[in-house]
């Protein structure tokens, strides 16, 4: 049997409740939240050191005609090392936490990232944007070297299997030797 206790405090939590009312009212997450990751795909330049520094293994980055980089929501941790490690801060973790779908493939998000084709052969190797970015990054010290953007160019924009080849071996070493 309920004592005349439980029905006094049933009542009282019916005129003012001291739970959310979450379903009817939306949440708002406090300053500092950490919810579903998002990757912009303007900053983004597929260097994968997201991908590499998630303890869950919840971003996976595949390599084939281009670069993908895809986020599992239903591994993710939310720990943001992911944003930590960015270098572009190309992902950031959001306030939004409602992440429960039917279907598997709606629990990713991605983003695709052209690779730059070899200047020797036209295979595609590498990502674009990465490459251009080392490249701006370098601009200062090749001022100061007096090297030439396109004399870099042409030695970093070929793929790995033509670079073997004798005759690009000893251009890159070459310059090595007087950039060094």
């Amino acid at each position: 049997m309920v004592n005349r206790q439980t029905i006094l405090e049933s009542f009282r939590g019916f005129i003012s409740p001291k739970t959310l009312a979450y379903p009817r009212q939306p949440s708002v997450p406090p300053d500092g939240f950490r919810g579903k990751p998002e990757l912009d795909a303007e900053k983004c330049v597929g260097c994968g050191a997201c991908a590499q520094t998630c303890p869950m293994g919840a971003i996976n980055v595949t390599d084939e005609v281009e670069r993908s980089i895809r986020v599992w929501y239903g591994k993710c941790s939310f720990c943001g090392r992911c944003q930590d490690v960015c270098p572009e801060d190309a992902i950031s973790l959001t306030s939004a936490y409602e992440l429960a779908v039917f279907d598997k493939n709606k629990a990713a998000a991605g983003i695709k990232i052209e690779f730059e084709s070899c200047l020797e052969c036209g295979k595609k190797f590498f990502p674009a944007r990465q490459l251009n970015k080392s490249f701006e990054r370098m601009e200062p010290i090749l001022k100061k070297r007096n090297v030439s953007y396109e004399e870099l160019r042409s030695l970093d924009g070929v793929c790995p299997s033509c670079r073997e080849r004798p005759e690009e071996f000893s251009k890159r070493k070459l310059f090595l030797l007087n950039f060094g």
